[in-house]
Formats: C-alpha cells, sequence, structure tokens
C-alpha cells in the first residue's frame, strides 16, 4: 500500500478538482490518500463527505488568487511566502510518512517540490494546462518548460496535447506518462429523456465554467442567427470563478440583452450537469485556445450527446470528426452556425453519433481506466527513487 499526498491549491468546483475528485473516489485500498487543499471549498467538503483523508492548510489569499501570468515585483513576495508554504506541508508529509507527492495544478506543483524535497519523497506532476502562449505568457511559459525537467520526479499530462507542450520527447527524465481524466458516472441514454419527436424545441447546450478563453461569446453570435427559430434554443450552464472571469460575464448578459438573444438561456451555475445534458440534443465546446482535454465533452458523449469541438488541443483527441461529432477551428461563430444548423437538419446521423460517442467513453474514457494507470505509474516513480 503506498500512502499519497494529493495537493491542490483551490478548493474549487472546475475541471481539474474534478478529475481529482474522480480519481479519489475510486482508488482501492492499494493506496491510501491525503489530501492537503489550500483552501477550504465545495471539492474539500464533497471529499470528506465521501471519507477522504483531508486536510485544509491555508495559504495566503494573494498567492492562491494570484493570477499565473502576472509578473511583477508581488511575485517575489509570493515566490517567499509559497516557499514557507511548502516548507509547513513539508513537515506534515513526514509525520504522516507519504511515499510520494502527486500535486493537481501549476501553484501546487510549485510549492510541492519544496514540500516533497523537505520530507524527502519523490514528487508527481499532474498537469492539467497547456504550457504555451497564448494559455500562458511565453516568459512564464518558458520558466515552467525548464523547471518541469530538473523539480518533478514524474508527469502526468491529461492529453497528448498538454504533454507536447513540455518538450519532453527527447530526455527520459522525469518519467512520464499520458492519462485522460475520465467519466465516472453512467454511460448511456437516461430512460427520463425526451423522445426524438416530441413538440420540443432543439436544445444546443454549452456547459463549463466563464471564461473569455471558453468562448461563450462565440455561441452568443451563432445564436443570433437563429432568433427567428423557435426551435432552437442555446442554454450556458457555469458561472466565472475567478475575479477577472466576472467582467467577461457581464459582457455575455449585455450582448444578450442589446441582440435580444431570447432563444438563450443563462442557467448559472449548476450542480447536476447531466440533468441538462438528457434534455439537450446537442453539446457545444467553444473554448478559442486549445483546451487541454476537455472532460465535459466527455461527459455529453456519455449521456449519447453527439459534439461539436474546437479542433484544437484535447478535444481532437476526443471527438472522431463526422463520428461522434464535427470539430471545426475555434472562434468561427459562422462555421459553428453551420454545425449546429446541420444537427438540426440530420436527426439519423446525429443519433448515430451520439451512440458511436457513447461506445467511445466505455471503450477509452471510464474512470476505471484512469485509476489503473495512475496506479501503475506510481511504483514506476517510487522505485526509481
Amino acid at each position: 500500500m503506498y500512502r499519497v499526498a494529493y495537493l491542490d491549491h483551490t478548493s474549487r468546483w472546475s475541471g481539474g478538482e474534478i478529475a481529482l475528485y474522480n480519481l479519489l473516489v475510486h482508488l482501492d485500498d492499494t493506496i491510501k490518500p491525503i489530501v492537503i487543499l489550500a483552501e477550504d471549498g465545495p471539492l474539500a467538503e464533497r471529499l470528506k463527505d465521501r471519507g477522504v483523508d483531508v486536510r485544509v492548510l491555508v495559504l495566503d489569499e494573494k498567492v492562491r488568487n494570484r493570477n499565473r501570468n502576472d509578473l511583477n515585483w508581488h511575485l517575489l513576495t509570493s515566490a517567499f511566502k509559497a516557499f514557507r508554504y511548502g516548507r509547513q506541508i513539508g513537515r506534515l508529509l513526514r509525520e504522516e510518512r507519504v511515499a510520494c507527492v502527486h500535486t493537481n495544478s501549476l501553484k501546487a506543483a510549485f510549492y510541492g517540490a519544496v514540500a516533497a524535497r523537505r520530507a524527502g519523497v519523490p514528487l508527481i506532476w499532474h498537469i492539467h494546462d497547456i504550457i504555451e502562449a497564448p494559455y500562458l505568457r511565453k516568459i512564464v511559459a518558458r520558466m515552467i518548460k525548464l523547471f518541469v525537467k530538473v523539480l518533478p520526479d514524474g508527469i502526468i499530462a491529461n492529453s497528448n496535447a498538454t504533454m507536447s507542450t513540455l518538450n519532453l520527447s527527447r530526455s527520459p527524465y522525469p518519467k512520464q506518462t499520458i492519462v485522460y481524466p475520465s467519466f465516472a458516472g453512467y454511460a448511456g441514454r437516461k430512460a427520463t429523456r425526451r423522445p426524438e419527436g416530441a413538440k420540443r424545441p432543439f436544445v444546443v447546450l454549452l456547459a463549463g465554467r466563464i471564461g473569455g478563453w471558453k468562448g461563450q461569446h462565440v455561441l452568443l453570435e451563432a445564436a443570433k442567427s437563429f432568433i427567428d427559430d423557435p426551435n432552437v434554443e442555446f442554454w450556458i450552464a457555469g458561472d466565472a470563478l475567478f475575479q477577472e472571469d466576472l467582467h467577461y460575464k457581464e459582457q455575455l448578459l449585455r450582448t444578450i440583452a442589446i441582440e435580444r438573444l431570447t432563444n438563450v438561456k443563462m442557467l448559472g451555475h449548476v450542480d447536476n450537469v447531466a440533468e441538462l445534458m438528457d434534455q439537450a440534443d446537442l453539446l457545444v465546446h467553444t473554448s478559442v485556445i486549445p483546451e487541454p482535454f476537455g472532460q465535459v465533452i466527455i461527459e455529453g458523449m456519455a449521456a449519447g450527446l453527439p459534439v461539436v469541438a474546437a479542433d484544437a488541443g484535447g478535444p481532437r483527441e476526443i471527438v472522431l470528426h463526422r463520428e461522434t461529432g464535427l470539430l471545426i477551428p475555434s472562434g468561427q461563430a459562422n462555421l459553428l452556425r453551420e454545425a449546429i444548423q446541420w444537427m438540426v437538419e440530420h436527426p439519423e446521423e446525429r443519433n448515430r453519433m451520439g451512440e458511436r460517442a457513447m461506445n467511445r467513453v466505455k471503450e477509452l474514457f471510464l474512470i476505471e481506466r484512469t485509476v489503473n494507470q495512475i496506479k501503475a505509474f506510481y511504483p514506476e516513480v517510487i522505485g526509481s527513487q
């Protein structure tokens, strides 16, 4: 049995944190986890409810919420606080006799390096982010690509797209593996799903965090073309999780009001997105820069939804063009509109895509596969020390 410490700087309910939750609650007795979070919140609460050992060691809010691209004189102060915080965690890890440290965010990766060194145990970085511009400033991406070669003993990337940005292909160290975040629920259409042919609008669903790079504005632009069609509705599920996203959310609401987009519903945060997917006909994914993976795409495919997604990053590895959905260039509202129109006009092909999507999830993206891959990776890293 391995005692593994999992570190994350946030307890928000977002993509990387959902992936961590799914992993932890499906581990077997061969792994004994201890989760150390830098703040309290939904992730901590949900893990505690499932009996996971969670410790909340609060990190200074200014360090936790610091924009990863900010390079100013406050960086030195934040780095010093993160260093002290890492040493504090390191003392706890020595007391708990952990076998390795598994970090789940970029900020946790750096203070986790301090903690792992102090505890004298190997360090695994689990990378959920594209390490290149425009997601990161070029200088920040270069720094991370440098540190990734010297700080961690192992790297887990959430997609080939993410791994390729680390520039590790020519080096056998650190040890590397690609593990897709997976679906942990029921893969298949629910009996409660509304039958085809029922008198109801065609529902296009976009689900996920509200943020400029997530591209909700692209969907609004496409929705303008359907304003006179009462048979098509657009649902946007999700909320702004970070301060910098609040202004973008206000812009979306203002656009809906000014353009009188009565066919668009902003649903805000939704606890049970699966229920929305059971009511939807199509899932769209509109990120305007390459998405590292695309967890919500897996959830939609598992519910039998075809997907229209940007042809870049992780979605390109998930969606098979013209088999489980359609891939289009990112940020092109006119092409998104055409893809939605095609889905509306071709119900039989759409249903076949949904069936293939469910089968693809069952073959490649179930949680058991993810757990087994990560469990197999731990001995490789721990045993090499």
